[in-house]
């Protein structure tokens, strides 16, 4: 996925009411913060938290400071989830932020893929593109810190993403010929 695709996903996703609030905040997660959907499934509406105006997302030791548009799926999906029709509402202490079919249990992988479907998204094809997207303003040490990802792998991604860009400046050196190699009657260097 290109970033101008991931852009204009994301875009769709904060801002398309035809699409349910679980399944745009689901893709926005990714889409935004390159978090799992494996993470995303395990969140639980006591992580959400309003300091000083603002909504964070706490994951494991740091709180992840949610934008506005987003802020307002959050507070959405926590104040009406989607409870699916036959289920029991979890107890109290541990109320799933995207509930399953199962009383108690989070919504499945195989049901979190049908939503990213449903909007025409592939969620590793997205996360792929928001952790290079990340990497491109964030070091290494600090994206891991903030995703909960370990510090090991956010440094894989940061030499993955140098090297897509490294590749494709060495594939277009190799079909773009210099200026005075087109123009004949231009003197070369």
């Amino acid at each position: 996925m290109d970033q101008d695709e991931r852009r204009g996903l994301l875009a769709r996703c904060l801002d398309e009411e035809a699409w349910p609030v679980r399944s745009r905040l689901a893709g926005a997660l990714v889409l935004l913060f390159g978090l799992p959907a494996t993470q995303i499934r395990h969140l639980r509406t006591d992580q959400v938290r309003i300091e000083d105006g603002h909504t964070y997302l706490d994951l494991d030791t740091h709180a992840l400071f949610i934008p506005p548009k987003l802020a307002v799926l959050l507070h959405r999906q926590v104040s009406d989830p989607y409870v699916p029709l036959g289920t029991l509402a979890p107890e109290p202490e541990r109320v799933w932020l995207f509930p399953g079919g199962l009383p108690g249990m989070p919504v499945t992988p195989a049901r979190m893929s049908e939503w990213f479907a449903d909007m025409g998204m592939a969620a590793r094809p997205a996360r792929n593109a928001a952790l290079v997207a990340l990497l491109a303003d964030l070091p290494a040490p600090i994206l891991a810190e903030l995703v909960g990802m370990h510090v090991s792998t956010a440094t894989r991604w940061a030499s993955i993403a140098r090297r897509e860009w490294s590749d494709y400046l060495a594939a277009h050196a190799e079909t773009v010929s210099p200026f005075w190699a087109r123009n004949p009657t231009t003197p070369s260097p």
